[in-house]
């Protein structure tokens, strides 16, 4: 029997998930980086590609995105050549075009819940016989049955007591059989079985949760690129990887958007076990998230800009930044470049820095601060 320090969590988000090759390649990666290597890996899947925006499409009435769902799942399922993947494909396919059939024309965020679901539950399927095609056993878990959510429909929160409790009564027969199980991120249920999603990201809730609930010591968020940035490489060509952050601090970034983190991640691991978290790519998991970060660590992680306010700001996130001297080079830089501070926010318990600035003047800010705090050190 395989021992619980042997388990860690790999959740593969939906970027990855595009077609049936690329299923099958993080099925292969899946048992190259962790199987092969002793461990036993609970896998969280997100929908494919594009499919949650359709699915919610869907549950507003839209023929034509139901339409690509059906096509895009069974494209994918018939690519992996399995007659046994294509059936389960069609019969949830057909259960979900049974449930659209009977809805009413009014908005109902509980069956908009249930409809977008379908999206992650086909994919665990697919997922599950990609990796029985690489010669990895493995089974279905069911998220309705083990992630006990309240009844906040769209961004839904964990019970962590229950949904400990349900985690607990499985994970000795993972253990004892050696498979690998795949579950659905992103979907949970209410005590009375009413289907809930986490909000958005919230595949990544769903892995943190299991990993901290069960006592896991490591994460994997498998996303295209190699890690969380300094900045959008985007906007800053020069931006680099954050190798280590903080809870509070990667908490920080996603509250003001910091791409490919979901704020609610965090919470269990605060309140449980401190799972240690990685961030990246199948060919490197740059960036590592940890409870508490060295001394010599301490300072600017992630600068980022929001102008769809009426006063545009820069965020500088990372523990340290608002003490006084990090404060006067921030200014020092406003006056030097004739940039106007039209407002300075700083919090003794969080680790960012908000400075307000004109309309228009984001980006040019944005990319000298970026040039001056993690360039020219």
């Amino acid at each position: 029997m395989m021992e619980r320090k042997n388990l860690c969590v790999v959740k593969i988000g939906g970027s990855l998930l595009r077609d049936g090759k690329s299923y099958i390649e993080a099925a292969e990666n899946i048992k190259k980086m962790f199987i092969d290597n002793g461990k036993l890996p609970i896998v969280v899947v997100s929908a494919a590609k594009g499919v949650t925006d359709s699915l919610i499409e869907v549950a507003k009435g839209s023929t034509k995105h139901l339409d690509y769902v059906v096509e895009k799942y069974l494209a994918i399922a018939k690519e992996l050549s399995s007659s046994k993947i294509v059936k389960r494909v069609l019969e949830e396919l057909e259960q979900l075009k049974r449930i659209v059939g009977t809805a009413a024309n009014s908005f109902d965020p509980a069956f908009q819940d249930l409809i977008v679901s379908f999206g992650e539950k086909l994919s665990k399927i697919l997922m599950v016989g990609s990796l029985e095609i690489v010669n990895v056993k493995s089974v279905e878990l069911s998220a309705r049955e083990l992630i006990i959510t309240n009844n906040i429909h769209g961004d839904a929160s964990i019970d962590y007591v229950s949904t400990a409790n349900n985690l607990e009564k499985i994970v000795n027969s993972i253990l004892g059989a050696s498979v690998t199980p795949v579950i659905e991120g992103f979907v949970g249920a209410t005590e009375d079985g009413v289907v809930t999603t986490l909000g958005r990201g919230g595949s990544d809730y769903t892995a943190t949760s299991i990993a901290s609930l069960l006592g896991i010591d490591d994460v994997y968020l498998v996303t295209e690129v190699d890690g969380i940035m300094t900045t959008d490489p985007l906007v800053v060509p020069s931006a680099k990887i954050v190798n280590v952050m903080s809870y509070v601090e990667a908490m920080e970034a996603a509250l003001h958007g910091a791409k490919r983190i979901n704020p609610k991640a965090f919470e269990p691991l605060e309140k449980f076990y401190g799972s240690t978290v990685f961030i990246g790519s199948w060919k490197l998991f740059g960036t590592r998230i940890q409870r508490k970060i060295p001394d010599n660590m301490i300072g600017p992680k992630v600068i980022m800009y929001k102008s769809s306010s009426d006063m545009p700001y820069i965020a500088i996130v990372g523990e340290g930044v608002g003490n006084i001297r990090f404060i006067k080079m921030i200014i020092d830089i406003f006056y030097e470049k004739g940039f106007e501070v039209l407002g300075l926010q700083t919090y003794y318990y969080r680790p960012s820095m908000l400075v307000h600035v004109k309309k228009g003047e984001e980006v040019k800010i944005l990319r000298e601060l970026h040039r001056k705090i993690f360039e020219e050190v």
